[in-house]
């Protein structure tokens, strides 16, 4: 071998090292990309549960409100628990069916 071959080699083996270290830090660099994505989905499925609640919440207190009575307004309440009464009734006739 000439010193030409051996200086080639010897370039060659270094950028061999350069690539390879840069292979183990984008190999780095995507590990913890995954972790991150990971851990962001488990935040997202966090936030849809809290969402999912509130919104059930939301709709029970709204339900809540339907329902409240006051002195002067009986009348119209009685009417629209008999309302509710008759729409749960037309679905549970529905489910039977």
């Amino acid at each position: 071998m000439t010193d030409d071959d051996s200086k080639l080699i010897e370039q060659f083996e270094v950028k061999i090292r350069k690539l390879m270290d840069l292979y183990n830090d984008i190999k780095l660099k995507n590990s913890q990309l995954v972790q991150e994505i990971e851990a962001r989905n488990g935040e997202i499925r966090q936030l849809r549960e809290e969402l999912s609640s509130l919104r059930e919440s939301y709709l029970n207190l709204k339900q809540s409100k339907v329902l409240e009575v006051s002195g002067h307004d009986i009348d119209a309440t009685k009417r629209r628990v008999s309302g509710l009464v008759r729409e749960i009734d037309h679905c549970i006739e529905l489910l039977n069916i």
